[in-house]
């Protein structure tokens, strides 16, 4: 008998809520008795439940599993053929966790001091090259180093080259909660990470599109490589400019509406717009869209009447979507159906490429902040800021694996990487902000005079001042 459409959306809500309450309770444990950042607690619980642990287990007849990996459906020869998804929960769950990333990241544009952002973008794009292209060479070689791709020809090399892209991933979120949490937003060394992982995700959609192009046909052309940087930049800085030079007529029409809770649900809308227009007409995260959306209405009263109301949005999406996050960490990937000694071989690879993962973003992105005015504590805290893989890694690794460049124990490495790295930089990222400036001194006098001569918009410029 099929379910009506109502009970369907009763047993996602169940969903929902076993994951909200899992997330809350891990994050009160880890935060209340660990001193641990809540997001960790919300992540651990996400591996707890998830369809490869707890929740994919049957209680004898009872019940279970609570989680079901979600199975898709191909014709080949007119026949129809089913497979488990790479998606590891429903759709529909995903989908609520995205539309949480989304909030999550306007939130943290708002939050954003702009003038810090545009003073510290230049050295940021340094920090974005370091944390780009050291973690590709890295786990470029290192996959070829374990035999799992080869030089031998440029199709040989693609697994190489996509695991290459998945190390350059920075997971924005993750940093951006940490740094909302313990008040450090919009210090300069979390206003150069989020630069920096803006900037990274350009870069990593150009490098994701070369590989997939030369997964398809071999080869790509420099046309391509053009066309996609042009599309990802023009976005990007469009939207910052033409964002900032608009941001107080939208923020007066926003103000306009007298509504209960008009100007949330319209900030929030605008939101959205500009996170699907960024993911489905130039190729770039959503994340990105609405966090420079929020970065240009950040100056704005608009931010100043929507800022409590947003954080209480917040509260209640963020652990689904860091839950969420969680529940993608499918370790039963290694091996697969191989040997014990291709298992034991993909254990020592997903060692030493989680390794690879940390070393090469406190390398990558941390020697670039020494050269750009930080001194080695702020090079520290931005390195930190910059090690967490997250969804985005988590992406880019299921398109490796739906695609057939890579089988399911290099899936199995990328996943454990992912989740090395998303639970340390938490960790680190705390107690690397406790204690003196991260600036070398004279970046510091350099920024106390600015800070000194700064002078404060005209409140007439707003409505209702």
């Amino acid at each position: 008998m099929t379910e009506s459409p109502l009970e369907i959306v009763a047993e996602l809500i169940l969903l929902l809520a076993l994951i909200l309450i899992a997330a809350k309770i891990g994050g009160e444990i880890f935060e209340r008795y660990l001193k641990i950042p809540a997001v960790l607690g919300e992540l651990v619980s996400g591996i707890i439940i998830s369809p490869f642990a707890l929740g994919g287990i049957r209680f004898f007849d009872l019940f279970g599993p609570i989680f079901n990996v979600p199975v898709e459906f191909e014709i080949h020869g007119g026949v129809i053929e089913s497979f488990e998804s790479t998606l590891p929960v429903e759709p529909q769950i995903f989908f609520v966790a995205q539309l949480a990333a989304v909030i999550l990241l306007f939130e943290a544009g708002l939050e954003t001091n702009r003038a810090q952002f545009l003073r510290w973008i230049r050295p940021a794009s340094g920090v974005a090259i370091g944390g780009v292209v050291v973690p590709f060479v890295l786990g470029f070689f290192g996959t070829i180093l374990f035999g799992f791709a080869s030089l031998d020809s440029i199709t040989d090399a693609v697994p190489a080259l996509f695991v290459g892209a998945i190390m350059t991933a920075t997971s924005v979120g993750i940093t951006a909660r940490v740094l909302a949490d313990i008040r450090h937003l919009d210090s300069p060394e979390g206003v150069t990470v989020l630069a920096a992982a803006v900037i990274d995700d350009v870069l990593g959609i150009i490098i994701l599109a070369i590989v997939v192009g030369i997964a398809d046909e071999g080869t790509v052309t420099a046309g391509t490589i053009i066309t996609i940087f042009a599309k990802a930049v023009g976005f990007w800085l469009g939207l910052t400019i033409f964002g900032s030079l608009l941001a107080n007529y939208i923020s007066k029409a926003v103000l306009w509406f007298r509504g209960a809770g008009a100007h949330v649900g319209i900030a929030i809308a605008l939101a959205f717009l500009a996170a699907g227009v960024a993911e489905i007409g130039f190729g770039l995260a959503m994340i990105i869209g609405s966090y420079t959306l929020g970065l240009a209405l950040s100056a704005t009263q608009l931010k100043h009447e929507i800022e409590a109301p947003m954080r209480q949005v917040n509260n209640f999406l963020m652990p689904i979507f860091f839950g969420v996050i969680g529940m993608q960490a499918d370790f039963s990937a290694f091996g697969g159906d191989e040997s014990d000694a291709t298992l034991a071989t993909a254990i020592g690879f997903a060692v030493v490429l989680s390794l690879l993962g940390v070393i090469s973003k406190l390398v990558g992105a941390g020697l670039p902040a020494l050269a750009v005015g930080f001194n080695r504590k702020g090079s520290w805290r931005v390195a930190t800021g910059m090690l967490p893989r997250g969804e985005v890694a988590l992406i880019v690794a299921g398109i490796g694996l739906t695609s057939g460049v890579i089988g399911r124990d290099v899936f199995g490495v990328a996943i454990v990487m992912t989740v090395v790295t998303t639970i340390l930089a938490p960790i680190l990222l705390v107690p690397a902000f406790k204690g003196g400036t991260g600036l070398r001194a004279e970046e510091q006098a350099e920024k106390d005079a600015a800070a000194a001569t700064e002078t404060k918009p005209e409140p007439a410029l707003e409505p209702g001042e």
